[in-house]
């Protein structure tokens, strides 16, 4: 299947998609505080990740997923318009989430050198048709090529089996308070290459 690269030209197709798959998503809709809608929030977050060129969708905007590569780091756009749109999505609450988030995220990240899957997402009336598969399979076969592993951290009970069957496994169960519902740290190995 081909994917076209998320850039500016559609990073708000990417974050509608992203918006659609993630609105019953506990963690994230805890992170901005029950929302009516996650696409501020996506718009926000989608190109921060998208100038990292791996970040990609659908052409027929069923899905999306969005990584950062082994020496890619984030560069996060705190400013006024930054802050004005984090308090527009959750309050003062979720903004607080958010940085409490964004903290213990970073305490459990893995050291050594991986792929970093962020966000993978199929819109509710498109799941199951094999396209979450056909996205996570793009960037593992060269996760596989490079002989890299990858990292995520799972916010849905429902997808470890999912993350599972792609060959990722539990590090360890988070929460990021007790109010907050469970997040799965998961590791995958890359299959040798024959």
């Amino acid at each position: 299947m081909n994917f076209t690269l998320v850039d500016k030209s559609n990073s708000h197709e990417a974050a509608r998609i992203l918006a659609e798959a993630f609105q019953d998503d506990p963690v994230i809709n805890w992170i901005c505080n029950e929302p009516p809608s996650l696409e501020p929030f996506f718009q926000f977050i989608v190109p921060v990740f998208a100038w990292h060129e791996l970040s990609y969708l659908d052409p027929a905007g069923r899905g999306v997923a969005s990584w950062l590569g082994p020496s890619q780091k984030l560069k996060w756009p705190i400013n006024l318009a930054s802050a004005s749109t984090a308090l527009k999505v959750g309050g003062f609450i979720g903004i607080y989430r958010l940085l409490i988030s964004a903290i213990k995220t970073e305490r459990y990240h893995p050291k050594r050198p991986h792929y970093y899957l962020f966000a993978i997402g199929v819109t509710p009336e498109h799941k199951g048709q094999g396209l979450g598969t056909a996205l996570i399979s793009h960037m593992l076969k060269r996760c596989d090529a490079e002989g890299m592993p990858a990292y995520l951290e799972n916010s849905k009970e429902d997808n470890l089996a999912f993350y599972q069957g792609h060959g990722f496994k539990v590090l360890k169960r988070i929460r990021f308070s007790s109010s907050a519902p469970p997040l799965w740290l998961m590791w995958r190995d890359p299959i040798e290459q024959v």
